[in-house]
């Protein structure tokens, strides 16, 4: 699928790409706050390093002057971290004024995303807000007195000292998500489904599990909803990237992969997005003339068979 990026994005990515000038892909030595927020088998990380200006009489003055990113993502998740380095340089904050940046700020400042690319710029914030609380730690800054509890990248805005244990508790472990950071965001973001979830903040996106199990994602959207989801119980659970990759890697290795090497061939897999497979052919396969009967009569159909009538091959030279 194509996005519909403004100007502006496509603008940032492609020059964070080029390693122009001014921009913030990399990473500050020895840096005054550090912190990570994501999944790389989600595919989509962030980790934010910063330096500081110190105030020797009071760390609360510290004033942020260099902000420095490494990311596994795609152009909005490049293009948010571009936008929120910008914002905290050109901005002058301090740590502490930091806290109110919210992701508003950076869809703003990026003139629009899609709403399947919104959680890019969550996880920046999350990031931020996760090396804001290591600057504090190393400084000796107690950010209860500025209504943040110690809990770290747990949600998407201030997370007040009332906050309940309960909300404290994981509930997507592959995203590391907690209940009152999912809580905040099915409010904030207006999600009526699960698959608005999945495709918003990226919970339970990889594994699956927290969509169902007690306490989980169903029961949360009821709970903030106050009515039964839009989901059915009859309807089939949506699979998640992470368990279609899985799916269509077994079929390759236990029935694809053993017919082409009968005839002295393979296969190379370049990426899997989705329901789609990028792949090469290699040994015989590479020359057959019958190539293209090969994919979409062995690999596709056999696939499609197995995991899902939507899956798309695409050979790659």
């Amino acid at each position: 699928m194509a996005w519909n990026y403004s100007d502006k994005t496509k603008k940032l990515f492609l020059d964070a790409i080029n390693n122009k000038e001014n921009t913030h892909i990399g990473e500050i030595e020895n840096p005054d706050g550090e912190g990570f927020h994501g999944s790389l088998v989600c595919g989509d990380a962030i980790k934010l390093t910063f330096s500081v200006k110190k105030d020797e009489k009071n760390p609360e003055n510290d004033v942020i002057t260099q902000v420095r990113y490494l990311t596994f993502g795609c152009t909005s998740a490049i293009a948010a971290s571009e936008a929120l380095c910008i914002l905290l340089e050109d901005g002058h904050f301090t740590p502490i004024k930091a806290l109110s940046l919210t992701k508003d700020d950076i869809v703003n400042f990026l003139e629009g995303l899609p709403t399947q690319k919104i959680h890019c710029s969550i996880m920046g914030v999350e990031a931020l807000f996760a090396s804001i609380h290591n600057w504090a730690r190393k400084r000796g800054v107690d950010l209860k007195k500025f209504g943040v509890s110690n809990i770290e990248c747990t949600k998407g805005e201030e997370t007040k000292s009332t906050e309940s244990k309960n909300d404290a508790n994981i509930i997507c472990r592959c995203m590391g998500m907690t209940r009152g950071y999912i809580i905040d965001q099915i409010k904030d973001l207006k999600l009526k489904t699960v698959d608005d979830i999945i495709n918003t903040i990226k919970a339970g996106s990889v594994c699956g599990m927290c969509i169902d199990e007690p306490g989980g994602l169903n029961d949360l959207l009821n709970e903030v909803n106050g009515s039964k989801t839009e989901t059915t119980e009859k309807a089939p659970q949506q699979k998640t990237p992470y368990q279609i990759a899985k799916e269509i890697e077994t079929v390759l290795n236990e029935e694809i992969i053993p017919i082409l090497k009968n005839d002295g061939g393979g296969i190379e897999i370049v990426d899997i997005r989705g329901y789609e497979l990028y792949f090469r052919l290699k040994g015989t396969c590479k020359t057959c003339h019958s190539a293209n009967n090969t994919i979409e009569y062995t690999i596709q159909k056999i696939l499609r068979d197995r995991v899902g009538k939507d899956i798309k091959v695409i050979h790659v030279d």
